[in-house]
């Protein structure tokens, strides 16, 4: 009687991270590939195919090692060879992942140059320092979101703002004082904010000039400035879990008022955060710094685009004109057919006496009706072309799996298909929230009928007293935007 085995299949996998890299170990990819040949012939093995990647192992996504496990996966060996378990990548959860679903199938993963088995139990410890790592580094979150939720500030303390520690009772006790000069450096940054319209870089350079320092000495900058007038420990509020650091899960963001004594009121606070989300609509343009009174303000009623103030020479006598003109016009002509180009000294009374007419309630509620309805309709009309996108996609992958178990389309297919229907989900989930938020906006501006009238009433009492920076911010405060036409038309928009 004759017996015969059958040899089992192997296939072998190398890799390097860069080209001509003789390896992490010293081992090129010829090198592997006679490690390979030599195991097989020493135990008898059929060698059937081999893969190789010139990439870094912490990729998963390596093209030859995805055409590997694919390989082996469809009953095409019974033995996978490589000369190091970490040829397979630098993921220790994508190792184990697959070594384990090989072995599942019956598929045997063997190292030549070392034992496996202590390999495995390496990477398996890795794996749990790493999740012991995290579950750590919750139970610190978790810990820092209690003592927190007591009454106790975990960092240092905030620009303007001083810890007292007492010994009470053989314990230390901590209070909370105003430092003198940074709260001072405070309410100017405040002031400058809001009175003079200034931007962070701006505010830092005044505070240069006028000798104060960040903590540690340093000047300021316009980042430090940010970061002070952003924070709510100003207002004496305690807030913990705003800003988590990269890689952290979100947690519960805590707010305790009255944790700190205050340096600017809740109304000063509000009037700052007003005033930074006016200057974020343009935060590049120098509408917020210009002389003339409608630059952040002014639309073209041509184009649409924002009206600049320029200055030139009018005659040979060295006369000087001021006017409001399209910027997309001085770009290039094609971006606006008949742009809008008008004095300032006619401009700017116009607008002012047009504004005097909305005093009167009533004819706030007038225009709010016309302009809100317009706008309500274009954003819910638009929602509406979302929800409707959204809900093809969904019927569309359902389709799909449906043809992936018919067999009409393969699994590459399939996950091809799904990954740019996920990247185009994501976007409209995205502009989904945005539309909604202002469709609910649009629905609750009544309390502009009342507060607007009163608002341009103070403007326009004091307008000739104030200097044009503060004269910016009030009107600011009240216009969105002030569309003019080529026949003089004036269309406004009143701040939400």
């Amino acid at each position: 009687m004759v017996t015969s085995i059958e040899a089992k299949r192997a296939i072998g996998y190398f890799r390097v991270s860069t080209t001509g890299q003789a390896g992490e170990r010293h081992s090129s990819l010829d090198t592997q590939l006679s490690r390979y040949k030599d195991y097989c012939k020493r135990l008898n093995l059929l060698p059937v195919a081999t893969f190789q990647d010139i990439v870094s192992g912490r990729r998963d996504d390596r093209k030859q090692y995805q055409e590997m496990v694919s390989y082996a996966l469809k009953g095409n060996c019974e033995v996978v060879i490589v000369q190091w378990l970490d040829r397979f990548g630098r993921n220790p959860r994508e190792i184990l992942r697959r070594y384990w679903e090989l072995e599942e199938r019956g598929i045997s993963v063997i190292a030549t140059d070392e034992d496996i088995k202590e390999e495995l139990s390496l990477l398996i410890r890795a794996f749990m320092a790493g999740a012991e790592s995290r579950k750590i580094g919750e139970r610190v979150r978790a810990n820092m979101s209690k003592a927190v939720s007591k009454g106790i500030h975990p960092g240092p303390a905030p620009y303007g703002l001083m810890a007292v520690k007492q010994l009470i009772d053989g314990k230390i006790s901590t209070t909370w004082e105003l430092e003198p000069t940074e709260s001072l450096v405070v309410r100017e940054m405040h002031r400058l904010s809001v009175e003079e319209n200034k931007g962070y870089k701006s505010i830092a350079d005044k505070l240069a000039d006028m000798g104060y320092r960040a903590k540690g000495g340093l000047p300021f900058k316009a980042f430090t400035v940010q970061t002070i007038l952003e924070n709510e420990a100003i207002t004496g509020t305690l807030v913990y879990g705003l800003h988590p650091k990269k890689g952290n899960p979100k947690i519960e963001v805590i707010r305790i008022p009255g944790f700190f004594p205050a340096i600017l009121s809740q109304e000063e606070w509000g009037n700052l955060q007003k005033r930074l989300a006016i200057r974020r609509e343009n935060p590049r343009g120098r509408g917020q710094s210009s002389a003339y009174l409608l630059s952040g303000i002014l639309r073209c009623g041509s184009c649409g685009g924002p009206m600049v103030g320029a200055t030139g020479v009018r005659d040979n006598r060295g006369g000087r004109y001021r006017r409001y003109a399209c910027s997309n016009s001085r770009r290039a002509k094609a971006l606006c057919g008949q742009p809008v180009n008008i004095s300032s000294k006619k401009l700017e009374p116009a607008i002012l006496e047009y504004l005097g007419q909305f005093v009167d309630t009533e004819r706030v509620r007038e225009l709010l009706a016309v302009t809100e309805k317009t706008t309500q309709d274009r954003s819910q009309k638009e929602l509406q072309a979302v929800e409707k996108r959204l809900s093809e996609i969904d019927s569309a992958l359902l389709k799909d799996l449906d043809r992936l178990d018919r067999a009409i389309i393969n699994e590459a297919e399939f996950t091809r298909r799904n990954e740019t229907r996920r990247t185009e989900t994501v976007e409209l989930k995205t502009r989904q929230t945005a539309l909604q938020a202002k469709v609910e906006t649009e629905r609750t501006k009544a309390t502009q009928i009342e507060s607007v009238p009163v608002a341009i009433k103070s403007f326009l009492e004091d307008f000739e007293t104030m200097p044009v920076s503060e004269q910016k911010v009030k009107l600011q405060s009240i216009l969105k935007a002030a569309q003019v036409f080529r026949d003089g038309r004036i269309e406004l928009e009143f701040r939400g």
